[in-house]
């Protein structure tokens, strides 16, 4: 559609639009005849959410503004919440109910007459308790949730002006700019009742708030201090079972002892691998010297006395290396025992040395070595082998015991490490589950604080009415009246389907278009502003050029045979009769020579080449036109043009052979009609008997329409309606 089709529908239309309009605003004017005054308040609550500081504040953080988008959402929806709506009216409605007379901070006289209605008397008789609020708001609940409805329910669920939740829907909940503020914005007939209603909506949102935000984190909580609990238990069920481990085996410190054991038991090997070298020497010396005194003395000389100290001697050494080999593992040493054993220990060598030396008188060896000397070395040779075989023996001992120590400490060690790991993983499972317990206490603490809204800018008393919007809705609904009219003829005009333009009766039939004829009015209208008579001559001269054209283009010059044109339809009042007969007409105007035939209705012969035939049974054998009109004395070649008139071709049949001598077919078809698949098979047959296409004429068109077709429409228009006109198709060529 283009513009100017658009301000064709606007101007055709503008007669209905206006009374569609002004019926519309009649009705919201009569309707609002009786409207009462409004009283408005607001009121504005800082939420804190960008400006506050709390806990989890830090300096110089970033604000998350889609996190304070969505949090004010969430409170712009908790506040506007059906909910909260019925918590409201409720509350309201109690707070009401309970009084006896008015009062000026919550109602004036005009509003109380308006708590003297039927409805609102028999509410008080059903809940109110007198003076008890808890109890008048207890009866509220107890009726309202009954399942059978009572007028408590229908006066909550109404459009009360005071109580009811629909008009209660109305109270406006928006942000105010960009900022971390609410306001609430209440419009109702009273206006103490309007300050009232938006004091108890900032109550009851701020505590449902609050609770919110506790039921957040209270669960948080709670979990969190279950998990610690939980995990201290099992912390301590852990250590318990190391501690009694560690207590039956009477261990105080594991990785200190077995650090201890293993240094004292490589001290002992030392030791041990010690002696083993210091017997093993002194045993090879013995046996040299035994070698060199073989001559001199033998072994069984030395007397019982002798080998008695010697024994002695043995078992002392023995003893003082067992309290030596204790003091080096850390026992505590005995010096004064160690001291008596040394001294008699060398009373016994005293004794020995006394003993050999009155037992040997021989001075020399052999070889020259003073057996005195020899003596003695055999004797600290013999003294050293006893020392060491007695401390090898106590090493032997102490071996064994650390063998013992060692099977005792070995798997100790795997157990002890396996109760130290769990009580690890156990103690940071704690530590985590603490320290999450301790965000969450720190979270709440937080929300708290941040729940706690506060009102900056309390709701006023509003002394002056609101304006009326009486007139704001008349205008709104005459120009809804306007609007709709002008939208249904748009939408109808969009979807009408019919041959309504030369374009669109092409782009259906798929025809070429030779001609088009407006809808003649009937009569001669006194004030009609189109000029029929010249643009119906405007519309024939070009249908006449276009037949010309046409059968030039089909015919050669040489060909002096007459041109004969079929007209037909697809269906009955096509307009056949009226466009041939106006072709006809003009023809002979011309000065041609034109046999009209047509079928139907037989008329008195307007003139003499005008011919009628029969449709018959035979009609459609007829191969020539004196067969279809039944005359031989019907000369074709007479004529210079043949205009033959087809019946519908859906409605009957067609003389073929006839109609395939025809050098031009012209279709009719009327622009109030729709183009179905009937028309377009009925047209695809005829179009195989033809040798040229058929050409398309639509008939009864809009004068808007011809404009494409014909151009500028001859008709009266003013000054303005020109100037408009030009302004939309951007035609400034020319002066008005």
């Amino acid at each position: 559609m283009t513009l100017i089709e658009f301000f064709r529908i606007l101007a055709n239309q503008l007669k209905w639009m206006l009374l569609a309009g002004f019926l519309l605003a009649g009705v919201v004017f009569m309707g609002t005849r009786n409207e009462k005054k409004e009283y408005s308040s607001h009121t504005l609550i800082n939420t804190g959410l960008v400006s506050g500081y709390n806990l989890e504040s830090s300096g110089g953080g970033k604000v998350d503004y889609a996190f304070t988008n969505n949090e004010i959402e969430n409170l712009i929806s908790l506040a506007s919440s059906y909910e909260t709506m019925e918590e409201l009216s409720v509350s309201l409605l109690a707070r009401y109910i309970i009084l006896d007379e008015p009062d000026p901070n919550m109602i004036t006289l005009d509003g109380w007459e308006e708590m003297k209605t039927q409805e609102v008397h028999e509410v008080r008789q059903l809940i109110k308790v007198q003076g008890d609020y808890d109890s008048t708001l207890a009866n509220i609940h107890r009726f309202r949730q009954e399942r059978e409805e009572n007028p408590v329910q229908q006066l909550i669920y109404s459009n009360h002006p005071f109580f009811g939740i629909e008009h209660l829907q109305t109270l406006q909940v928006m942000r105010e700019g960009k900022s971390d503020q609410l306001r609430f914005k209440y419009t109702t007939i009273d206006p103490a009742v309007c300050r009232f209603t938006l004091e108890e909506m900032t109550n009851i949102f701020i505590d449902k708030h609050r609770n919110v935000k506790q039921a957040q984190s209270t669960d948080v909580l709670e979990f969190f201090e279950k998990s610690t609990q939980d995990a201290q238990k099992n912390l301590d069920k852990k250590e318990d079972r190391l501690l009694a481990f560690m207590v039956g085996n009477k261990i105080i410190n594991y990785y200190e002892q077995t650090r201890y054991i293993a240094a004292a038991k490589e001290d002992l090997d030392e030791m041990y691998f010690k002696e083993l070298s210091v017997l093993a020497g002194a045993d090879s010396t013995l046996k040299r010297l035994e070698e060199e005194m073989h001559n001199q003395v033998n072994l069984p000389k030395l007397n019982n006395r002798l080998m008695a100290k010697r024994d002695e001697l043995s078992s002392l050494t023995s003893r003082i290396a067992e309290f030596e080999l204790l003091s080096l593992e850390g026992f505590p040493e005995d010096q004064i025992a160690i001291d008596k054993l040394k001294q008699r220990s060398n009373e016994i060598r005293d004794e020995i040395r006394k003993t050999n030396d009155a037992s040997f008188a021989l001075n020399r060896t052999p070889e020259g070595v003073e057996v005195k000397n020899l003596l003695t070395q055999w004797l600290n040779q013999v003294i050293d082998i006893e020392q060491a075989v007695a401390r090898l023996s106590v090493l032997n001992t102490r071996k064994k015991e650390f063998e013992e120590i060692y099977s005792k400490f070995a798997p100790w060690g795997s157990s002890i490490k396996r109760m130290e790991r769990e009580i690890d993983v156990a103690e940071r499972a704690y530590l985590e589950n603490l320290h999450s317990y301790n965000q969450a206490r720190l979270h709440q603490y937080n929300m708290m604080m941040s729940a706690n809204l506060k009102v900056i800018d309390q709701p006023f008393l509003p002394v002056k009415p609101a304006g009326s919007k009486r007139m704001m809705l008349v205008i709104v609904a005459f120009m809804a009246g306007c609007v709709i009219t002008l939208g249904a003829a748009v939408a109808l005009e969009l979807l009408d389907s019919t041959l309504k333009t030369p374009i669109l009766a092409a782009e259906h039939t798929g025809l070429e278009v030779v001609g088009a004829f407006p809808k003649f009015p009937e009569g001669t209208p006194k004030k009609e502003k189109v000029d029929f008579t010249k643009l119906g001559d405007l519309a024939l001269g070009q249908f006449v050029q276009q037949i010309k054209l046409q059968l030039r283009h089909l015919k050669s010059k040489d060909d002096l045979a007459p041109n004969r044109i079929a007209v037909l339809s697809t269906r009955q009042e096509e307009g056949k009769s009226f466009i041939s007969k106006m072709a006809v007409n003009k023809l002979r105007d011309g000065g041609e020579r034109v046999a009209y035939l047509y079928t139907g209705d037989m008329v008195d012969r307007a003139h003499p080449d005008d011919f009628h035939y029969i449709t018959d049974i035979h009609f459609f054998e007829r191969k020539s036109e004196d067969k279809l009109l039944n005359n031989s004395a019907f000369d074709v070649n007479s004529f210079d043009y043949i205009f033959l008139e087809l019946p519908g071709l859906l409605t009957e049949s067609y003389p073929v052979d006839l109609v395939a001598q025809y050098d031009l077919s012209i279709l009719t078809a009327r622009a109030n009609r729709t183009w179905n698949h009937a028309d377009s098979k009925a047209l695809a047959t005829y179009s195989k008997v033809v040798t040229s296409p058929p050409k398309l004429v639509v008939n009864g068109l809009k004068t808007e329409a011809l404009e494409d077709s014909l151009g500028e429409i001859p008709r009266r228009r003013s000054r303005v309606r020109i100037l408009i006109k030009r302004i939309i198709m951007f035609d400034f060529s020319k002066k008005i």
